[in-house]
Protein backbone atom coordinates (compact mmCIF):
# COMPACT_ATOMS: atom_id res chain seq x y z
CA UNK A 1 0.00 0.00 0.00
CA UNK A 2 1.51 3.34 -0.79
CA UNK A 3 0.06 5.79 1.75
CA UNK A 4 -0.67 9.25 0.79
CA UNK A 5 1.40 12.18 1.42
CA UNK A 6 0.58 15.10 3.65
CA UNK A 7 -2.85 13.76 5.16
CA UNK A 8 -4.01 16.37 7.84
CA UNK A 9 -6.35 16.68 10.82
CA UNK A 10 -9.08 18.06 8.02
CA UNK A 11 -8.99 14.99 5.61
CA UNK A 12 -9.33 12.67 8.40
CA UNK A 13 -12.08 14.85 9.69
CA UNK A 14 -14.05 14.49 6.09
CA UNK A 15 -13.40 10.77 5.84
CA UNK A 16 -14.49 10.30 9.76
CA UNK A 17 -18.31 12.69 8.66
CA UNK A 18 -18.08 10.33 5.27
CA UNK A 19 -18.34 6.98 7.25
CA UNK A 20 -20.57 8.39 9.44
CA UNK A 21 -22.90 9.41 6.85
CA UNK A 22 -22.64 6.17 5.19
CA UNK A 23 -22.77 3.75 8.42
CA UNK A 24 -23.37 5.36 11.70
CA UNK A 25 -21.17 5.89 14.29
CA UNK A 26 -19.83 2.69 14.57
CA UNK A 27 -18.66 3.08 11.12
CA UNK A 28 -16.06 5.58 12.25
CA UNK A 29 -13.24 3.57 13.12
CA UNK A 30 -9.53 4.35 12.60
CA UNK A 31 -8.51 1.50 10.74
CA UNK A 32 -11.31 1.56 8.28
CA UNK A 33 -10.62 5.21 7.54
CA UNK A 34 -6.89 4.59 7.44
CA UNK A 35 -7.38 1.77 4.75
CA UNK A 36 -9.81 4.07 3.11
CA UNK A 37 -7.29 7.07 2.75
CA UNK A 38 -4.49 4.95 1.87
CA UNK A 39 -3.03 5.66 5.03
CA UNK A 40 -1.35 3.68 8.34
CA UNK A 41 -2.86 4.05 11.49
CA UNK A 42 0.06 6.21 12.57
CA UNK A 43 -0.91 8.52 10.03
CA UNK A 44 -4.07 8.99 12.51
CA UNK A 45 -2.11 9.07 15.51
CA UNK A 46 -0.46 12.01 14.58
CA UNK A 47 -3.32 13.85 13.84
CA UNK A 48 -5.21 12.72 16.97
CA UNK A 49 -5.09 11.20 20.71
CA UNK A 50 -7.87 8.86 19.89
CA UNK A 51 -11.10 8.05 18.14
CA UNK A 52 -12.85 10.67 20.71
CA UNK A 53 -11.01 13.47 19.50
CA UNK A 54 -11.73 12.38 15.49
CA UNK A 55 -15.09 12.04 17.02
CA UNK A 56 -15.22 16.08 18.60
CA UNK A 57 -13.38 17.31 15.40
CA UNK A 58 -16.34 15.60 13.10
CA UNK A 59 -18.75 17.48 15.47
CA UNK A 60 -16.95 21.15 15.40
CA UNK A 61 -16.45 20.44 11.28
CA UNK A 62 -20.01 19.94 11.25
CA UNK A 63 -21.13 22.92 13.52
CA UNK A 64 -18.99 25.25 12.25
CA UNK A 65 -19.52 24.67 8.40
CA UNK A 66 -22.78 23.19 8.50
CA UNK A 67 -24.36 26.63 10.30
CA UNK A 68 -21.66 29.33 11.93
CA UNK A 69 -20.15 29.41 8.67
CA UNK A 70 -23.43 30.03 6.45
CA UNK A 71 -24.35 32.41 8.86
CA UNK A 72 -21.35 34.34 8.67
CA UNK A 73 -21.55 34.25 4.89
CA UNK A 74 -24.78 36.34 4.42
CA UNK A 75 -24.04 38.55 7.21
CA UNK A 76 -23.25 41.58 5.16
CA UNK A 77 -26.24 41.23 3.19
CA UNK A 78 -28.73 44.28 4.40
CA UNK A 79 -32.14 42.60 3.46
CA UNK A 80 -33.36 40.11 5.91
CA UNK A 81 -35.51 38.59 3.48
CA UNK A 82 -32.41 37.53 1.18
CA UNK A 83 -30.41 36.33 3.66
CA UNK A 84 -32.99 33.92 4.79
CA UNK A 85 -33.10 33.03 0.66
CA UNK A 86 -29.35 32.54 0.84
CA UNK A 87 -28.87 30.58 3.90
CA UNK A 88 -32.05 28.70 2.65
CA UNK A 89 -30.55 27.91 -0.95
CA UNK A 90 -27.15 26.58 1.10
CA UNK A 91 -29.05 24.52 3.45
CA UNK A 92 -30.73 22.65 0.08
CA UNK A 93 -27.18 21.91 -1.28
CA UNK A 94 -27.55 18.14 -1.48
CA UNK A 95 -23.50 17.60 -1.06
CA UNK A 96 -20.76 19.27 0.97
CA UNK A 97 -17.32 17.98 0.37
CA UNK A 98 -18.36 15.18 -1.47
CA UNK A 99 -20.56 14.01 1.73
CA UNK A 100 -24.31 13.60 1.80
CA UNK A 101 -26.58 16.10 3.48
CA UNK A 102 -29.16 14.40 4.80
CA UNK A 103 -27.49 11.55 5.69
CA UNK A 104 -24.53 13.12 7.29
CA UNK A 105 -27.08 15.39 9.18
CA UNK A 106 -29.31 12.19 10.01
CA UNK A 107 -26.54 10.11 10.88
CA UNK A 108 -25.83 12.92 13.43
CA UNK A 109 -29.48 12.55 15.42
CA UNK A 110 -29.05 9.32 15.39
CA UNK A 111 -25.73 9.47 17.42
CA UNK A 112 -27.17 12.31 19.22
CA UNK A 113 -29.86 9.70 20.47
CA UNK A 114 -27.00 7.28 21.73
CA UNK A 115 -24.40 10.11 23.24
CA UNK A 116 -26.29 12.45 25.58
CA UNK A 117 -22.61 14.80 25.37
CA UNK A 118 -23.23 15.01 21.23
CA UNK A 119 -26.84 15.74 21.85
CA UNK A 120 -26.09 18.48 24.02
CA UNK A 121 -24.13 19.93 21.06
CA UNK A 122 -26.55 19.05 18.72
CA UNK A 123 -29.02 20.75 20.95
CA UNK A 124 -27.60 23.84 20.42
CA UNK A 125 -26.54 23.78 17.08
CA UNK A 126 -30.27 23.60 16.32
CA UNK A 127 -30.98 26.30 18.94
CA UNK A 128 -28.49 28.56 17.03
CA UNK A 129 -30.11 28.21 13.56
CA UNK A 130 -33.37 28.41 14.74
CA UNK A 131 -32.45 31.36 16.53
CA UNK A 132 -30.94 32.90 13.01
CA UNK A 133 -34.16 32.08 11.26
CA UNK A 134 -36.13 33.51 14.58
CA UNK A 135 -33.88 36.71 14.22
CA UNK A 136 -34.14 37.12 10.51
CA UNK A 137 -38.61 36.58 10.74
CA UNK A 138 -38.28 39.30 13.33
CA UNK A 139 -36.84 41.75 10.93
CA UNK A 140 -39.32 41.17 8.34
CA UNK A 141 -41.87 42.58 11.48
CA UNK A 142 -42.79 39.23 12.75
CA UNK A 143 -44.00 39.78 16.74
CA UNK A 144 -41.24 37.98 18.75
CA UNK A 145 -43.05 34.62 19.40
CA UNK A 146 -44.74 34.47 16.01
CA UNK A 147 -41.16 34.72 14.37
CA UNK A 148 -40.17 31.83 16.65
CA UNK A 149 -42.74 29.75 15.67
CA UNK A 150 -42.21 30.33 12.07
CA UNK A 151 -38.81 29.87 12.72
CA UNK A 152 -39.40 26.63 14.00
CA UNK A 153 -41.51 24.98 11.29
CA UNK A 154 -38.97 26.30 8.96
CA UNK A 155 -36.33 24.88 10.41
CA UNK A 156 -38.61 21.27 10.79
CA UNK A 157 -39.33 21.63 6.97
CA UNK A 158 -35.86 21.15 6.53
CA UNK A 159 -35.42 18.28 8.74
CA UNK A 160 -38.38 16.53 7.13
CA UNK A 161 -37.00 17.21 3.29
CA UNK A 162 -33.82 15.99 4.31
CA UNK A 163 -35.39 12.54 5.57
CA UNK A 164 -37.63 12.25 2.88
CA UNK A 165 -33.91 12.57 0.41
CA UNK A 166 -33.16 9.51 2.46
CA UNK A 167 -35.51 7.13 0.98
CA UNK A 168 -38.19 9.15 -1.16
CA UNK A 169 -36.36 11.21 -3.46
CA UNK A 170 -39.90 12.00 -5.35
CA UNK A 171 -40.98 13.44 -1.91
CA UNK A 172 -37.92 15.37 -1.11
CA UNK A 173 -38.55 18.54 -3.03
CA UNK A 174 -36.62 21.76 -2.81
CA UNK A 175 -39.27 23.64 -4.21
CA UNK A 176 -41.72 23.05 -1.28
CA UNK A 177 -39.17 24.44 1.47
CA UNK A 178 -38.61 27.46 -0.99
CA UNK A 179 -42.23 28.28 -1.36
CA UNK A 180 -42.73 27.96 2.74
CA UNK A 181 -39.90 30.39 3.25
CA UNK A 182 -41.34 32.99 0.38
CA UNK A 183 -45.02 32.87 1.47
CA UNK A 184 -43.30 33.45 4.80
CA UNK A 185 -41.20 36.30 3.20
CA UNK A 186 -44.34 37.91 1.22
CA UNK A 187 -46.79 37.57 4.59
CA UNK A 188 -44.26 39.23 6.69
CA UNK A 189 -45.61 43.03 8.28
CA UNK A 190 -42.68 44.99 7.37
Amino acid sequence: MTEKPNLTPLDWTIAGIAALAEGGIDAVRVERLAKQLGASKGSFYWHFADRRSLLDAMLALWEREGTADVIAQVADIADPAERLLRVTMEALEARTRGIDVAHAEAALRSWAAQDATVAARFVRVEQARIAFLSGELAALGYAPAEAQRLGKALYLTLIGLYAARRYASELADDGALMAVLEQMIAAAPR
